[in-house]
C-alpha cells in the first residue's frame, strides 16, 4: 500500500489539472476502516454500496470488522468513533444523494480508496493496481476455465498453451512504460457541490477524535476520520 506522501506525488504527477492542488487527502495505512451510514433514518454498519459500483480487486482480509455493539447499533450518540475499525459515517435522506455516491465508492475500494479534496473538486481515487476486470471479461474467463476442465487430451494441452501465451503477453504489456493510467477516479464532483467543509471533534473522551466533515448541497453529509 502506498504511503500518503507517495500517493500525493502520483496525484500531482498524473491526476491534478493545471493550477489545481491537493488540499486534503484521506486514506492509506492510518485511515483505513469501514463506514457507517444513516440513510432515511436507518442505521447500517458497515455501509455497503447501495448503487452499482466499479469492479475492483481489493483485499478486505486485513480490515477488522467493527465491534458487535457498533454493528448492532447498541451505542449512544457518537460513541462509534472510539472503534478503530470505523473510518467515518454518512448521513443522507435517500440513496441517490452525493454523500452516498461518494461513500459507495469508498466502501467498494476499502483500504485502497483515497478521498481527495482540491479547490476544484472532491474525488475518490484508487491506484490502478486495484482495478478489477470488466464483468464481460470475468464472465468469459469463467466460461474458458470451465471449458478447459472439460477438455481432453490435445485439446486440454492446447488450452494451456494458449493460456501461457496470453499470460506472457499480459506480463509484457504490464511492463511496457505508459501502458495505462497510474490512478483511477471512481467518483468526483465539483467543489461547488459542497456547502461547507471543515474539521470537527467527536467522541466521549477528553481528547476526542478529529473528523473532516463534508456537507453537500443536497443536505447529505460525509464525515471521515483524520489520522
Amino acid at each position: 500500500m502506498l504511503s500518503t506522501k507517495q500517493f500525493q506525488k502520483l496525484l500531482e504527477r498524473d491526476w491534478l489539472d493545471e493550477g489545481d492542488r491537493v488540499m486534503a487527502l484521506f486514506g492509506g495505512e492510518g485511515e483505513r476502516g469501514y463506514l457507517g451510514a444513516t440513510i432515511g433514518g436507518r442505521h447500517v454498519v458497515p455501509h455497503r454500496p447501495v448503487m452499482q459500483t466499479e469492479n475492483l480487486n481489493v483485499d478486505f482480509g486485513a480490515l477488522p470488522l467493527p465491534a458487535a455493539v457498533v454493528r448492532d447499533g447498541r451505542f449512544h450518540g457518537d460513541e462509534w468513533v472510539h472503534d478503530p475499525a470505523m473510518r467515518g459515517w454518512l448521513y443522507a435522506a435517500t440513496p441517490q444523494q452525493l454523500a452516498v455516491q461518494c461513500a459507495d465508492r469508498l466502501a467498494a475500494a476499502g483500504p485502497e480508496g483515497w478521498f481527495v479534496s482540491t479547490p476544484a473538486r472532491l474525488a475518490v481515487v484508487v491506484d490502478a493496481s486495484a482495478a478489477g476486470e470488466p464483468d464481460d471479461v470475468a464472465q468469459q474467463k469463467t466460461v474458458d476455465e470451465k471449458g478447459a476442465e472439460e477438455a481432453k487430451g490435445i485439446g486440454r494441452w492446447l488450452g494451456k498453451a494458449r493460456s501461457a501465451v496470453s499470460a506472457v503477453a499480459d506480463l509484457s504489456d504490464s511492463l511496457r512504460p505508459g501502458s495505462g493510467p497510474s490512478l483511477i477516479t471512481l467518483w468526483e464532483c465539483r467543489r461547488d457541490q459542497l456547502t461547507s467543509g471543515g474539521f470537527i471533534t467527536k467522541g466521549r473522551n477528553a481528547g476526542g477524535v478529529r473528523f473532516a466533515r463534508n456537507e453537500f448541497v443536497d443536505g447529505s453529509v460525509l464525515e471521515l476520520r483524520m489520522a
